[in-house]
C-alpha cells in the first residue's frame, strides 16, 4: 500500500510530504513520525461477510463525520488483487462514502491477508469488547468542551447532537452531590433528558428520588418531574401567600382555632360580613383547609368580643372552647353555626390530587405535541386512519372546537406557528397529514384545558367540557405513536377510575367509594374564594375561548 500522510495539522499547506517511517507493531504498517496513514477509498472493499448487518447511518452520525472526519482508523488487509478489504469499520466507510470524502485513515493488518478466520475474530473482538460511554460521561465530555471554550454551536456541529440534547447534556455536566452519584450508578441505562431532569432538581433528594422510581419503572421520569415542578410552584405560591396576608394584618393559623367561626356563617348589625366588611375587625384570620394550601379561609377569631353574630341563630354565640378544631366551611353547622372537625375527606383529595395530576400530564403532553409529534416530518401511518375516524364520526369535542382551532393560540402552541395555510401547497405530502392532525389535536386539547377540561379524567361528566370515552381514544392514539401516558391518562385511555396511583386500583377495597363524587367534593369553585380545587397558580390554561 502507498499511505499519504494528512499533513494540514502540521503546516504544510495540505501537500503530502514524504515522512520518515518508525516500525509498526503487531497489525499496524509502519506508521509516519507525524500525521496517520490515509488509504483512497477506492481501494476498499466492504468485506462481504460483514456480521454487523444494519450500518445505520443516523444523521447525528453524519453530521460528526463531516465536522470532525473520521477519527478512528479503519482496519484493512490485502485483497490479494491490489486492493483492500475492510475487517471492522464498515459503517465509517459508508458514511465517507455518503459524504463524498475521497480517503479515510487505516490501520493495516497485513497478517490477515487470507486468514478468513482471523478477519471474523477481528470483527468479533474489535465490537464485542466496546462499550460506549455512559449519558453521564457524555455530558461530561461535553461540558469540559463548553467550559474550555466550545461554543454550543461548535458542539451541535462536532458531535451531530441537536440543541435539545447538548443544552442537557451542559445541565447534566454541572449536576453534583446526590444526584450525580445516583446517575453514575445506573451507567447506560440513562439518557441525557434523563440526567437533564436530575439535574434541575438536584438540590432535592426526595424529587431525585421520585423520578429515579419513575426512571426504574420503565418510564422517561417527565410526568414525575413535572408533578414535582407544580408541587414546588404551589408551595412558593403558598408562602407568598402567607407573607402577604400577614404584611396585610392578618393572623394565620393551621387550623380553625376554639371560639372562632368562618367570616361566611356570621352577621354584623344584621348585615352579612365580607372581606370587605370585616376588614378592619382585630378578629381577622385565616387557615388553610386540608389539600387546599392556595385558598385561604377567612374567620374570625372572636366573633362575640367583635360584635358579631350567627347568621344561623338568634341566641347568643356559644363557648366553644370544648369543641375541636381542624373544621372548614364544610364542616360549620348550618343550624347552630357551631364548628365542627371531621377528618379530612379521602375522596376530597382524589379530587384535588387528580386535578392536579391532570394538569401536569397535560403540560408534558402538549410539549410532546409540539416538540416531537406535530415537528416530524412526515405523519406516522396511524394519523391518517385516526383523522379518517375522527372526521367521519365526528366526535362531540371536535364538533365544540374543530372549526375554530385552526386559528386558535392553542394551535399556534402545538405547531409553533409553523403550519400557515399559505405555505401548504409547498409542503411535501408527507407532511400534510400533520396538519390534519394538529388541528384535531389542538380541538382536543382546548376541550380538555382549563378549568372545565380538568375534570375530564373523571367519572363524573357533570363538571367537563370533554367526554371521558372520547378523550380517550385520543389518549390511546397518542400512546400508539410513541406518547408515554400519565398514570391519570392511562386511567382515562382504559376507562378505568383514577386512584392516585395505578388505574384500575379497587377504590371500594381501600375503603374509599369508587363512584361518582359530588357536592363539595366535586372540584367545584370553593363557595368562599371562588378558586377551584387541584388550581395551579400562573397555569391558567387556555380557554375555549381560544379555539
Amino acid at each position: 500500500m502507498t499511505a499519504t500522510i494528512d499533513t494540514a495539522a502540521d503546516g504544510a499547506h495540505g501537500e503530502d510530504v514524504p515522512q520518515p517511517e518508525v516500525p509498526g507493531g503487531y497489525g499496524l504498517p509502519a506508521q509516519p513520525t507525524a500525521g496517520r496513514a490515509v488509504i483512497a477509498i477506492e481501494l476498499l472493499t466492504a468485506h462481504p461477510g460483514n456480521v454487523r448487518r444494519d450500518i445505520h447511518l443516523d444523521q447525528e452520525f453524519l453530521d460528526s463525520i463531516a465536522e470532525l472526519g473520521i477519527l478512528t482508523p479503519l482496519r484493512i488487509t490485502p485483497d490479494g488483487g491490489g486492493g483492500y478489504r475492510v475487517i471492522e469499520g464498515h459503517r465509517r466507510l459508508a458514511a465517507a462514502e455518503k459524504l463524498g470524502l475521497t480517503e479515510v485513515p487505516c490501520d493495516l493488518a497485513a497478517e490477515r491477508e487470507g486468514d478468513e478466520a482471523g478477519q471474523f475474530l477481528d470483527m468479533y473482538v474489535t465490537n464485542h469488547h466496546r462499550e460506549g460511554l455512559t449519558a453521564l460521561e457524555e455530558a461530561d465530555a461535553l461540558f469540559g468542551a463548553s467550559a474550555n471554550g466550545a461554543s454550543k454551536t461548535r458542539i451541535r456541529k462536532a458531535t451531530g447532537l441537536g440543541k435539545d440534547d447538548v443544552a442537557a447534556a451542559l445541565k447534566a455536566g454541572r449536576m453534583t452531590g446526590f444526584a450525580r452519584e445516583t446517575a453514575a450508578g445506573f451507567g447506560h441505562s440513562i439518557t441525557l433528558e434523563q440526567l437533564a431532569l436530575l439535574a434541575e432538581f438536584e438540590d432535592d433528594t426526595e424529587a431525585v428520588g421520585r423520578i429515579m422510581t419513575d426512571i426504574c419503572n420503565g418510564r422517561s421520569g417527565q410526568h414525575a418531574a413535572e408533578q414535582v415542578r407544580q408541587e414546588r410552584t404551589e408551595a412558593a405560591e403558598h408562602e407568598r401567600l402567607v407573607a402577604q396576608l400577614i404584611a396585610d394584618g392578618y393572623t394565620v393559623t393551621e387550623q380553625l382555632p376554639p371560639n372562632a367561626l368562618m367570616l361566611h356563617s356570621l352577621l354584623h348589625d344584621g348585615q352579612e360580613l365580607t372581606l370587605e366588611t370585616h376588614a378592619q375587625c382585630p378578629g381577622r384570620a385565616v387557615y388553610f383547609g386540608a389539600y387546599q394550601p392556595l385558598h385561604p379561609r377567612h374567620f374570625c377569631t372572636d366573633p362575640e368580643a367583635n360584635g358579631h353574630a350567627s347568621r344561623f341563630q338568634s341566641t347568643p354565640l356559644p363557648d366553644l372552647s370544648g369543641a375541636s378544631t381542624g373544621g372548614d366551611a364544610a364542616s360549620q353547622d348550618p343550624g347552630t353555626g357551631t364548628g365542627s372537625a371531621p377528618a379530612p375527606d379521602p375522596q376530597r383529595k382524589l379530587v384535588i390530587e387528580g386535578n392536579r395530576a391532570w394538569v401536569a400530564a397535560r403540560n408534558v403532553r402538549k410539549r410532546w405535541l409540539a416538540d416531537t409529534l406535530l415537528a416530524r416530518r412526515t405523519a406516522p401511518r396511524e394519523a391518517m386512519p385516526f383523522v379518517t375516524a375522527q372526521l367521519l364520526t365526528m366526535p362531540q369535542a371536535l364538533r365544540d372546537a374543530l372549526t375554530r382551532a385552526p386559528g386558535s393560540q392553542m394551535f399556534r402552541v402545538l405547531t409553533g406557528g409553523s403550519m400557515k395555510p399559505e405555505a401548504a401547497d409547498a409542503w411535501a405530502a408527507g407532511r400534510l397529514p400533520l396538519a390534519l392532525l394538529a388541528i384535531i389535536a389542538a380541538a382536543y386539547e382546548d376541550r380538555m384545558d382549563g378549568d372545565a377540561g380538568r375534570a375530564t379524567w373523571r367519572t363524573d361528566q357533570r363538571f367537563t367540557q370533554c367526554d371521558r370515552e372520547e378523550a380517550g381514544a385520543y389518549l390511546r392514539f397518542l400512546a400508539s405513536v410513541g406518547y408515554e401516558l400519565a398514570a391519570i391518562e392511562k386511567a382515562v385511555a382504559g376507562q378505568v377510575p383514577y386512584t392516585c396511583d395505578q388505574p384500575g386500583d379497587d377504590l371500594a377495597a381501600a375503603g374509599e367509594p369508587a363512584g361518582d363524587v359530588t357536592g363539595a367534593e366535586s372540584g367545584e369553585p370553593d363557595p368562599e374564594t371562588g378558586a377551584a380545587d387541584g388550581e395551579v397558580p400562573g397555569d391558567p390554561g387556555t380557554t375555549a375561548g381560544d379555539a
